[in-house]
């Protein structure tokens, strides 16, 4: 299968900081889980270029522009090795391709070049081979291979330059507004109105302080559409060969209400996510098993002090209920309080989907609410998403991190006891690591797999699964198949090198796909710890926002002739 390319491209106003490489996290996250092939091209953070120029100066190299070009490329290269670290972290794969190594060629000046071409084979193979890859913006190499910029705002440019030749689907810009307006919405006077679709001769009577123009003559050129929006945009401005549209200007939508069931690890670590965009989302409860455990951190961030009974948290008037307190009965009992609420449910609860999924499901429809399960298998890896797009005919994968992680250690010699005692420092296990070493962690995973691609399971044969029967030095992965007829299988296999799915470090996880088709497809993400699992939970949560917003964002809209 060949996923279809998105170009998105984060500017100096969105990248404000290093946190800020969170948000483009998200951002790309969204878009690889609905199946999209991406190239995400970034620039500097915001005043890095205008700290190299100065810096410029005052090492007396500016009279040579190929050396203020090469000094200007640091702080692009040094924001797209920062995302694809970034993305390392929540598990996610990418690769990091200089404009060097696609042999991104450019004529002109040195300070201000117009692109010439690049190689397309090396970000196809790229693509190929993580699925995303990360691409500095605004440099390039002339004929020579000196170092040259595409001038102020080139990102721009690169990016489109990049969704020509690729002939991507789509290509976003993401700024710090959520589109283009008649002029700045931040000045005085009436509101401007926002454009819904806007031609490229309209795009080019702007002030060229939010697209650069040069960047927009190219596409218009080349008759390239594209988008215009902020990050989790809900609507963007198209630009393109076509009338301009402007909408009226609409109230500022509330913030979304999202209750969180548990405080542990990734209960936390969600908390620390939606916290990061407080004009977007208020926490308006919290629960725990132990509130005065979480009372100092609750107060320190700003978080309402956690109640103990967890049906009156899940029925406090929240827009989003996350549910990550973990085992059965008790989590059961608050999703379907908090579905009856009228709120949507999040969960990462691979166990009580393997339980109780079909009634939850069912009771979701009936309240007209929707229960969201992304972070339930694979963590970083979205499997769930990419078994949903097609009719499965099988599946086989790693699906544990914290046993692939001990076996890990096992293959090298470490003994069993000091394999566990790492990952839980990690925070890769819990206290009790019982579930995922004997495979029943696995085997809820692929209950829920199984749910997803509407197939019944009829027979689990989870023989020799225990990883507690693999000595020290030996060499083994556990592996979960589920099969077109049902039937489960998991046990422990040494996998030749050539496999897929083989040779997964540490906690990640690996999955091969086969659709009806005969066609197949892998994922790969980290699939345990905090950020993995967190991420998955708040990509559920931002679906539900933009579903949300949809609902307040519906304008009037006027065409210009």
């Amino acid at each position: 299968m060949h996923p279809r390319v998105i170009v998105l491209k984060f500017g100096g106003s969105v990248l404000t900081d290093v946190d800020s490489l969170r948000l483009a996290v998200h951002e790309v996250y969204r878009w690889r889980r609905e199946g999209w092939a991406v190239v995400a091209v970034v620039s500097a953070f915001a005043g890095r270029t205008d700290e190299l120029l100065e810096k410029a100066s005052q090492d007396r190299i500016s009279a040579d522009p190929h050396a203020v070009a090469a000094m200007l490329s640091c702080g692009e290269r040094e924001s797209a090795a920062q995302l694809i670290a970034c993305l390392d972290r929540v598990g996610i794969s990418a690769a990091l391709l200089d404009p060097v190594a696609i042999s991104l060629r450019a004529k002109g000046p040195a300070l201000d070049a117009c692109p010439d071409g690049f190689d397309t084979r090396v970000v196809h193979a790229g693509l190929d081979e993580c699925g995303i890859v990360v691409v500095p913006g605004f440099l390039a190499a002339d004929d020579l291979g000196r170092a040259v910029t595409l001038g102020r705002g080139g990102s721009d440019l690169t990016a489109l330059v990049l969704a020509d030749g690729l002939c991507a689907e789509r290509c976003r810009l993401i700024k710090d507004v959520d589109g283009l307006y008649e002029h700045d919405p931040a000045g005085d006077g009436p509101p401007p109105g926002r454009y819904e679709r806007v031609s490229f001769d309209d795009a080019l009577a702007l002030d060229g302080s939010i697209v650069q123009h040069k960047a927009v003559r190219f596409a218009r050129d080349h008759r390239l559409s594209f988008e215009v929006c902020g990050l989790a945009g809900v609507k963007a401005t198209e630009v393109g060969d076509h009338a301009s549209r402007v909408s009226v200007p609409s109230h500022t939508p509330p913030r979304t209400r999202v209750a969180l069931l548990g405080l542990g690890v990734v209960g936390k670590g969600v908390a620390e996510l939606l916290l990061q965009t407080p004009d977007r989302f208020e926490i308006v409860a919290t629960s725990a098993r132990d509130p005065q455990r979480h009372e100092g951190w609750c107060r320190c961030h700003g978080v309402p002090i956690p109640a103990r009974d967890l049906r009156e948290v899940a029925s406090a008037g929240a827009d989003v209920v996350v549910e990550a307190i973990g085992g059965v009965e008790a989590a059961r009992d608050a999703i379907a309080a908090a579905l009856r609420g009228g709120a949507h449910v999040v969960t990462a609860n691979k166990a009580v989907l393997a339980e109780h999924g079909s009634e939850l499901f069912a009771l979701a429809d009936a309240c007209q609410a929707q229960l969201l399960i992304s972070a339930s298998v694979g963590g970083g890896a979205p499997i769930l998403e990419a078994a949903a797009r097609s009719e499965v005919a099988g599946i086989r994968g790693v699906l544990n991190g914290t046993a692939n992680f001990v076996l890990g250690r096992l293959a090298i010699g470490v003994a069993l006891d000091q394999a566990i005692a790492e990952a839980q420092e990690l925070g890769l296990a819990e206290a009790d690591p019982t579930r995922d070493l004997d495979g029943r962690d696995a085997v809820d995973k692929l209950r829920v797999l199984a749910e997803r691609c509407g197939i019944e399971p009829r027979s689990i044969d989870r023989t020799r699964a225990d990883i507690r029967e693999v000595h020290p030095g030996e060499k083994r992965s556990q592996i979960a198949t589920l099969d077109h007829d049902g039937t489960l299988r998991l046990g422990l296999k040494r996998l030749a090198d050539h496999d897929p799915i083989a040779n997964l470090t540490n906690e990640w996880n690996a999955v091969e796909l086969t659709f009806a088709d005969g066609t197949s497809e892998v994922i790969r993400g980290r699939g345990a710890g905090r950020w993995p699992t967190a991420e998955a939970v708040l990509a559920d949560v931002l679906d539900l926002e933009r579903e949300i917003l949809g609902h307040h964002s519906e304008r009037g809209s006027v065409q210009l002739a």
